[in-house]
């Protein structure tokens, strides 16, 4: 998605953390390197690592991944944990690893490959390490010819693709949209926003401070219990536990100016949400949902556009994040593969977990392709369409 990283030409030394205190310890050093990195990843700024590592019971041991310059700067962070493998191996998961739909590390271009080099050199310790979701340019540029090179085991696959919307300069946001949205669709967003104002006042309010996204959240959840994402058991709240991860988590991303809140309402009454993670380059959207008993309106759509117009008239990108849905495709202009990998150290136990897996793999689709026809279900089998023949 982004213009070329040319390397800088530092001297990078990689190293491993194993204390949680870490995070606590080096707080400001992992935020300057966030706000100034290469490569972001909308899930490994502090909030979201505290308040997730807050949630593990019982405790997990930590195994962070960092790179200094030879001026001793923070040029890359990678936090994993240790999870349980098989015949009492352990294995290395990203943080996050139930949450984010990005796992590749924060860091300076010339920090990228002594990361995945020290993640290559724990596999002596750990049987296997395993990435679920990594962005496009970060495979291509680094990932994929050291995959190659190595002599240890590995699966790849491509289970997502991720769509982006990126400004063209000369090009204002209404032409975009005239030309990347059909006449029919126009005129149907049209009628929408017609149709939906004459059912009372219509606002749309941006929530960006740690104290405004606190009074906010309340509304969020009157949007969630009526959305059809609730109803089908994959709401936002859904999960024991997550409403108060969120409730914690969302407010303190405020704080650090890493999360916008729009709520779309009719007469004080929230019918539309998003959230919207804020990066250096680039917006993440990171969940949508309306009140379902206003669906013929569009509300999930018509917050959609006019964040779209605000973000692009910003300059900045928005990532649609992975996740098969078809106006995140129809909207983009440029759609990449997102990509998997388990890396296997080379011993019998490694050629085991190995088969173990590609043949859970093959079991999760049998499963799916019984399960009922539910939108939920619809989503998640073209999803593993695409991942089989990748």
């Amino acid at each position: 998605m982004y213009l070329p990283l040319y390397p800088r030409g530092m001297t990078v030394n990689a190293q491993i953390i194993r204390s949680q205190d870490w995070l606590d310890t080096h707080q400001g050093e992992i935020d300057d390197l966030y706000a100034s990195a290469d490569f972001e990843n909308f899930y490994f700024s502090t909030p979201w690592l505290k308040e997730w590592l807050k949630r593990q019971t019982p405790a997990i041991s930590v195994i962070i991944i960092v790179a200094r310059s030879s001026e001793g700067k923070l040029v890359g962070f990678w936090p994993f944990v240790e999870r349980p493998g098989l015949l009492g191996t352990k294995g290395l998961w990203p943080f996050v690893y139930d949450e984010a739909n990005y796992f590749h590390p924060v860091c300076m271009v010339d920090a990228a490959l002594p990361l995945i080099n020290a993640l290559e050199s724990l596999l002596g310790e750990f049987l296997f390490s395993w990435i679920p979701l990594i962005q496009d340019s970060f495979w291509s540029a680094f990932f994929d010819s050291k995959i190659t090179e190595s002599h240890f085991l590995h699966i790849h696959r491509k289970p997502r693709s991720t769509s982006f919307l990126v400004p063209t300069r000369d090009t204002s946001f209404e032409d975009y949209w005239s030309t990347q949205v059909g006449a029919k669709t126009r005129k149907s967003y049209r009628y929408d926003q017609n149709a939906l104002a004459q059912k009372g006042n219509v606002r749309i309010d941006i929530f960006k401070s740690f104290e405004a996204v606190r009074a906010a959240m309340p509304a969020t959840c009157v949007v969630e219990v009526e959305s059809w994402k609730s109803k089908e058991r994959a709401g936002l709240y859904t999960a024991r536990g997550k409403r108060g991860f969120f409730f914690e988590l969302l407010p303190k991303l405020a704080e650090q100016g890493r999360v916008y809140l729009p709520i779309l309402r009719v007469n004080d009454q929230p019918i539309a949400w998003q959230i919207e993670l804020v990066g250096e380059k680039s917006i993440g959207l990171h969940h949508l949902a309306f009140d379902d008993r206003w669906k013929k309106y569009s509300p999930g759509k018509q917050l959609l556009q006019y964040r779209l117009k605000q973000i692009w008239q910003e300059a900045k990108a928005v990532d649609f994040l992975p996740g098969h849905f078809d106006y995140k495709e129809k909207l983009a202009s440029a759609v990449e593969p997102v990509h998997e990998l388990h890396w296997f150290r080379k011993t019998w136990r490694g050629l085991l977990a190995r088969r173990l897996i590609l043949g859970n793999i093959k079991v999760r689709k049998k499963i799916r392709d019984k399960a009922k026809n539910t939108k939920v279900n619809k989503i998640r089998k073209s999803v593993l369409q695409e991942s089989d023949q990748s």
